[in-house]
């Protein structure tokens, strides 16, 4: 409990997951006295979301667990996982709105007007809340920034090279994300309910209610997209287009700079969060052009540690977000010289 109230989003998501029960059981309590079947399905549907809201007070917590032996990585990935379950959720809500709101075209049902507008007017209030809580931290900042020099361990056939670079940026937590966008389709939900009950008080055509559902779903489908999108990309190890271009720059001038002399033949890079990423880097030297046959044979230690370090010290200025690089160095025909 303590994890929870100490960090910022997971206190938000917390406190309103506990406003958004409270008002479940209130019309829970509300609908068996009145014996209204719509105050009980719509605190149904609250608990979906308030199921939604608990996948990410639990990402929350989780993603600031420190590595383990089986997490070596820590458990920032969590996020994203939770920021594609909620969206995947909602993007079947908003299809579901949908074709329930198609049948109630065809079939429209009989409507009480008057308690839609009491209910939906809590909820909106409550969404609402939610809506401000969590506006400042969907868009958060995470300022890290932690460098240590190259450090290059020598074998007989490869260099290792080892360096951490936490670079501080802006981004948007997927998990965050996803939490903000049931509240806002909640919100969205209350105010189409309230509109469309309004016209169907002024005009009495109950076909604005489904038609308001349609619209909703629609806005809810496209505003989940880029949510689904995006954190599929990041479960797939796939690299932002930036980060990509980055590397094939930081590639590009590890053999302009040593003239030809190292080529890289293999260059792996992948997301372990959102604002974090790992790379391994590994370059084919020509003895020859690094000092002579012999010199490299001689001192292949040294030529290693000059190479690993001019090539992480590159690609740690060129590739952004960088939490770790691990070089390998090969001199191609040292064991004949040997």
């Amino acid at each position: 409990m303590q994890a929870i109230l100490d960090d910022g989003e997971s206190r938000s998501i917390f406190m309103f997951l506990l406003l958004n029960l409270s008002y479940m059981v209130v019309q829970v309590v509300y609908g068996y006295i009145t014996n209204s079947l719509g105050l009980i399905s719509d605190a149904i549907h609250m608990l979906f979301d308030c199921m939604a809201l608990a996948i990410g007070l639990v990402a929350a917590v989780m993603s600031k667990w420190p590595p383990d032996d089986s997490f070596t990585f820590g458990y920032g990935r969590i996020e994203t996982l939770s920021g594609f379950a909620n969206g995947v959720f909602l993007m079947l809500i908003s299809v579901s709105i949908f074709f329930e709101a198609i049948e109630r075209l065809v079939y429209p049902p009989e409507m009480n007007t008057h308690r839609l507008l009491l209910v939906s007017f809590g909820g909106l209030v409550v969404n609402l809340f939610g809506m401000f809580a969590f506006n400042g931290h969907h868009h958060h900042h995470h300022h890290h920034h932690h460098g240590s020099g190259g450090c290059g361990h020598s074998h007989h056939d490869h260099s290792h090279d080892h360096s951490h670079d936490h670079s501080h940026g802006h981004h948007r937590s997927q998990n965050m994300q996803g939490v903000f966008l049931h509240v806002m389709a909640d919100t969205l939900g209350s105010v189409g309910v309230i509109v469309s009950t309004l016209l169907i008080q002024r005009f009495g055509w109950t076909g604005f209610d489904p038609l308001a559902s349609i619209a909703i779903a629609g806005l809810i489908f496209a505003s989940v997209v880029p949510l689904v999108r995006d954190s599929t990309h990041m479960l797939l190890l796939r690299l932002p287009d930036r980060s990509q271009e980055e590397v094939r720059a930081a590639v590009a001038q590890i053999t302009e700079q040593t003239s030809g002399m190292c080529r890289p033949v293999k260059a792996q890079f992948w997301p372990v969060t959102e604002t974090q990423i790992v790379g391994v880097v590994r370059v084919h030297v020509d003895p020859l052009r690094a000092g002579g046959k012999d010199e490299a044979a001689q001192y292949p230690a040294a030529v290693r540690e000059q190479i690993t370090r001019a090539v992480s010290s590159t690609v740690r200025a060129r590739v952004s977000g960088l939490q770790d690089v691990f070089v390998h160095v090969d001199i191609e025909g040292e064991d004949a010289a040997k």
